[in-house]
């Protein structure tokens, strides 16, 4: 097997991992804005503050989406580093 094929393997097991770890924190993430809107709908949706620190389930979507959204960055800079060793 050449250096140059084990090179490419390694670049695709890791952006299959990274992709698995990612669709698992979005995963975490719907969960837990389903489990607010829950919270919101339940019989004790005035405590729901405690636990989500907020009572809107807008701003539980939009700091879940932003943190999703800080996963790009990383999937490009892993890259940058990759290809820079790879040459």
């Amino acid at each position: 097997m050449s250096e140059k094929n084990t090179k490419d393997r390694f670049g695709t097991g890791v952006k299959r991992i990274y992709f698995v770890l990612c669709g698992i924190l979005g995963w975490f993430l719907l969960k837990d804005i389903i489990s607010h809107a829950e919270c919101l709908n339940g019989e004790y949706s005035d405590l729901c503050w405690m636990r989500y620190g907020e009572d809107e389930l807008s701003g539980t979507i939009v700091t879940h989406l932003v943190m999703f959204l800080v996963t790009i960055p990383f999937y490009y800079i892993i890259r940058w580093v990759y290809l820079g060793f790879k040459k």
